[in-house]
């Protein structure tokens, strides 16, 4: 396996991409997305991070979060993310043990304004190109219809726009 090096950055904002193990549609069904969903909010809940954007996929989930400033080290944060949702499976599949997670996570600290901006599209656009949704505020597993309404963006994006900053990206 490569020795991959992480940007430990006090207060650091970033971007995740964590995997199911061997890209098993574990989070298909709803009530599954939801249970990935609450635990990334129960941990958010014990302020070991902000969290500014999330999408979560079938067979992937998009993180965006902002570190406590006197944290740089982010791995626990998806640790715990991960353990939460793994004890959950465990127990309602009654499998012991079940390996839900590939063991490591793509990681993307965020530079700037500009950068925030093209991952916030890239992870409210993600839906969309793979084909869940045709619009993004359709998908209820994304920050996107919090945000839009809470005002914070313009409630009109153009889907365009948001394509072309997503294609910026590898394909997952």
């Amino acid at each position: 396996m490569p020795n991959h090096l992480r940007n430990y950055v006090f207060g650091g904002c970033y971007f995740f991409t964590i995997v199911p193990h061997r890209r098993i549609h574990h989070f298909q069904s709803d009530r599954h997305k939801q249970l990935v969903l609450s635990r990334i909010k129960q941990a958010e809940a014990k302020k070991i991070f902000k969290l500014m954007a999330y999408c979560i996929l079938p067979d992937h989930t998009h993180l965006l979060m902002q570190l406590p400033e006197e944290v740089c080290n982010f791995s626990y944060q998806i640790r715990e993310i991960k353990r939460l949702v793994t004890l959950d499976l465990q127990k309602e599949l009654g499998q012991h043990p079940l390996q839900v997670w590939q063991n490591r996570f793509w990681e993307h600290t965020i530079r700037d304004e500009k950068d925030l901006e093209r991952h916030l599209d890239y992870i409210h656009y993600n839906p969309v190109k793979h084909g869940y949704v045709e619009d993004a505020i359709a998908w209820k597993w994304s920050s996107y219809p919090e945000i839009i309404s809470s005002g914070v963006l313009p409630t009109k994006r153009k889907l365009d726009e948001a394509e072309e900053s997503a294609n910026f990206f590898f394909d997952e």
